[in-house]
């Protein structure tokens, strides 16, 4: 009877095991990745797909609250990519009235567009705010403001036609905006643009190819590990 003998390892067949290893372990990392980012797209996000944060009330003496230069800065070719996916991200934002006897304003216009109007206005600069995601965190800092100094404004937000995105009410209202690349201003106002803002804020963003980008990874992990299984069984079978 003839027994074949076992073949000494060498160099190949340990180059082949540890790249076998290094396909497992990064196997391990994109599986694990793609189960994450599944599982935040399904635990932490509302009915409409958002990620929202918990209430902060923004109570200001001045005649706005306002967050200024929001840049998105996006390369072509990746906003093509990001549209084929479902678009890059959307925001919401839901706010109530604290003065039942007033409307909050709620807009969002480009810097170029409404820069003659916001800046002689005396407003509250957000600065840092804890929102604090609804699901995780209690988010219990207060937010920061910068004052900028200036006047009452030249006429109510609501009759200018420059806002993307605008809306107004007394009581609970939402607003959602897709942003292009750009600069831009969000603003908080009574709506007859008096002063003394009150309202409780709550703010949210969708990111569509979450559950996709979650999806490509398992899909990786699963393939990458495969090859990874197969060469470490073949090569240490074949010895």
């Amino acid at each position: 009877m003839y027994v074949k003998r076992k073949e000494p390892w060498g160099i190949v067949h340990i180059g082949v095991l540890l790249i076998s290893v290094i396909l497992l372990i990064t196997a391990f990392g994109l599986i694990m990745g793609g189960t994450s980012l599944r599982g935040i797209q399904e635990i932490m996000t509302d009915e409409d797909g958002f990620i929202m944060s918990n209430t902060r009330r923004l109570q200001v003496s001045s005649y706005g609250v306002v967050v200024e230069d929001m840049d998105f800065d996006i390369d072509p070719l990746a906003w093509r990519w990001f549209e084929t996916k479902g678009g890059f991200l959307r925001f919401k934002v839901t706010s109530e009235s604290n003065d039942p006897g007033k409307e909050i304003f709620l807009g969002v216009a480009r810097v170029q567009d409404a820069y003659n109007y916001i800046e002689p206005i005396e407003f509250h600069e957000i600065v840092d705010m804890d929102l604090g995601w609804e699901e995780f965190d209690t988010g219990t800092t207060q937010p920061q403001f910068i004052l900028h100094q200036g006047d009452a404004p030249s006429a109510p937000p609501t009759v200018h036609s420059f806002w993307i995105v605008q809306g107004s009410d007394s009581g609970t209202q939402t607003l959602t905006w897709e942003p292009e690349a750009g600069n831009y201003y969000w603003v908080m106002m009574n709506a007859d643009g008096s002063a003394g803002v009150d309202a409780d804020v709550r703010i949210g963003v969708e990111i569509p190819f979450f559950g996709g980008l979650g999806n490509i990874l398992l899909t990786a992990g699963i393939v990458v590990g495969a090859f990874g299984v197969l060469m470490l069984y073949f090569t240490i079978r074949r010895n």
